[in-house]
């Protein structure tokens, strides 16, 4: 019995043993032929690169920079100064189809008339002075017992603009004298806010 188990153990071992040196002989091969490969691609990059001029170079090197780049969810706040009336109007959009994974040299580009404040990945800020009187200039007044909406030109002249459903009924006193003499107001946002006071 213990001949047979002796027998046994050392079959075992020689089992063992040569699976052992079969893996460690394929685990060297893959190695080698990793390194004679990886050796292989070295060389044919350095070759390609010496083989490039100078400008190649700076092409290959700018185009491996990370830039950073516009995303599908990116806002732009667009700023246009008015010299005429002196104000600034700001317009929040969403970026448009074309001007996604744009870089910023590629975005002035597209927007060679204005200035890039601010450029990342989910917020763009362009700016722009021109020389005219912005459309947003508002005048309020009440008129058949509504508070009505007119809008005034660079010469103050008044066009009907809209007639609201806040009636001058309710308002005081105070509220009510300054409609009737006509509350002059500026911007969209502004013109809301006052809206939302009288409602």
């Amino acid at each position: 019995m213990k001949k047979y188990t002796i027998i046994t153990i050392i079959t075992i071992g020689i089992i063992l043993g040569f699976l052992t040196g079969i893996y460690l002989y394929r685990i060297n091969k893959i190695s080698k032929e990793q390194k004679i490969y990886m050796a292989e691609k070295v060389e044919d990059e350095c070759t390609a690169i010496g083989e490039l001029d100078n400008e190649d170079i700076a092409s290959l090197i700018t185009t491996n920079n990370d830039e950073e780049k516009t995303s599908p969810n990116c806002v732009i706040t667009l700023k246009v100064y008015h010299e005429a009336c002196k104000h600034l109007i700001e317009n929040r959009q969403s970026i448009e189809e074309a001007e996604v994974n744009m870089t910023e040299e590629e975005l002035k580009e597209r927007f060679s008339d204005w200035e890039v404040q601010k450029f990342t990945p989910t917020e763009i800020v362009l700016y722009k002075e021109v020389d005219e009187f912005c459309d947003e200039h508002y005048l309020l007044k009440e008129e058949d017992g509504y508070i009505t909406i007119y809008k005034l030109d660079e010469n103050e002249n008044a066009e009907f603009f809209n007639t609201t459903e806040i009636s001058t009924e309710y308002l005081a006193e105070e509220d009510l004298e300054q409609i009737k003499n006509g509350i002059k107001v500026y911007t969209d946002k502004e013109l809301n806010k006052t809206l939302e006071d009288f409602e």
